[in-house]
């Protein structure tokens, strides 16, 4: 906790503002209700993190009385396409590809496409795979193994390959390595893992959650792209929210509290709730600080670009 304190001061942020601290694990229960899977979330997280969409904001206007029932009607409909379309997408990958494999990072998009997968029966033909950064959230991990336990899966996770533990990482590069180096940093931590995990996996079809209302460089994103698979590239964040709330399907806690997106500790903050469903809203707040060498803001980590 007090690395993680010292990395967010160095990038200008607040610790309070940052991130909420972490509630111990506990094991987790998964029941049914009415035939409908519960969340089966972690009861003491929960405690401070409801996951309950009541703080999770919405970007459509809908209008009153007849206007607001015919936008409802026309939502639904594009929301049926788009969840078609998407469980087609997995299917096809899974039937005409080698070995696919799905990188998560458990944010929103992540959770419609692991929610999928897992509706579309393909969690024993698409291996989930997970970067650990040694710099995330505490409450990032911990929903690992909520969703892990929910849907009944275990990541393969791949981290730094010198470094068997964040301890060791700390010991031998220090806390504040990506201060000193941050393409080292981001090679170390997420390209280098990233390479070997489709390495070792042997896969053709790497399926993502990169999507064109991210902006910047996915602006222009098709949905298959090569040994990629994009699979909501024509999502926009709001659609992914409108799954999740329909499907009751478990989201990140520190959505709860704030953060559109989550990334590093040292590198993330909140965006505020009105910019969240705002072309290129969701990643406002990743990257903070962070600049790449020519000068320009940093809007990738490399594991898109240097593949």
């Amino acid at each position: 906790m007090k690395g993680a304190a010292v990395m967010l001061l160095a990038a200008g942020l607040s610790v309070a503002s940052a991130f909420v601290p972490t509630v111990p694990h506990v094991a987790l229960t998964a029941g049914r209700q009415h035939g409908v899977v519960s969340m089966g979330l972690n009861a003491e997280l929960t405690k401070t993190y409801p996951r309950d969409f009541k703080n999770i904001p919405t970007g459509t206007s809908y209008g009153k009385g007849e206007d607001a029932k015919l936008n409802k009607e026309i939502e639904n409909q594009m929301q049926e396409y788009l969840e078609k379309q998407l469980m087609s997408v997995l299917k096809t990958t899974a039937d005409i590809k080698k070995k696919p494999v799905f990188t998560t990072a458990l944010i929103a998009g992540d959770c419609v496409i692991l929610d999928a997968i897992a509706k579309a029966g393909l969690l024993d033909k698409i291996d989930i795979v997970f970067i650990d950064t040694f710099f995330l959230f505490p409450e990032t991990l911990d929903f690992l193994r909520e969703v892990e336990a929910h849907y009944g899966f275990k990541a393969k996770m791949y981290h730094c390959a010198d470094c068997p533990t964040q301890e060791a990482f700390y010991d031998k590069y220090g806390a504040d390595y990506w201060m000193e180096d941050i393409d080292q940093y981001d090679f170390k931590c997420k390209v280098e893992p990233l390479q070997r995990a489709l390495k070792e996996s042997g896969t053709d079809a790497w399926i993502n959650g990169r999507r064109r209302d991210h902006g910047a460089e996915r602006a222009s994103l098709p949905v298959w792209e090569g040994d990629k698979v994009n699979p909501i590239a024509f999502w926009t964040f709001e659609d992914c929210w409108t799954y999740l709330r329909k499907h009751n399907v478990p989201y990140h806690p520190l959505h709860d509290v704030g953060f559109s997106s989550l990334g590093d500790m040292q590198s993330t903050a909140k965006v505020p709730l009105e910019k969240w469903m705002t072309y290129g809203g969701e990643r406002s707040g990743r990257f903070q600080g962070l600049t790449n060498k020519d000068g320009s803001a940093k809007t990738e980590c490399g594991i898109h670009t240097n593949k």
